[in-house]
């Protein structure tokens, strides 16, 4: 099991709402995804991250097939704008919590 997780920090902090909102348009855009999740920081953080997505995947793979899917480029076109910094990182997990 593959676990996605990225975090993005916005030009604008105020438009993470908005951001939220794109991002869950990819909420099973593909058969591969087994979860999709966008949150929004609730944290105190002196650096923060606004937007996080956890998902998961059975293997990177199927994790491939969704970055290579046509709607997620276009959201990550039309998110671009809202972007100042981000990371992703995927890991292999048992599937335990």
């Amino acid at each position: 099991m593959i676990k996605h997780i990225v975090a993005f920090k916005l030009k604008n902090p105020s438009d993470a709402e908005a951001m939220k909102a794109k991002l869950m348009e990819l909420n099973g855009v593909v058969d591969v995804m087994r979860f999709w999740e966008v949150g929004i920081n609730v944290g105190p953080s002196s650096q923060p991250y606004e937007v996080v997505i956890y998902s998961v995947f059975d293997s990177l793979e199927d994790l491939a097939i969704f970055r290579d899917h046509p709607k997620h480029a276009a959201i990550k076109q039309a998110i671009a704008g809202y972007i100042e910094t981000s990371g992703t990182i995927d890991y292999e997990s048992d599937g335990a919590s």
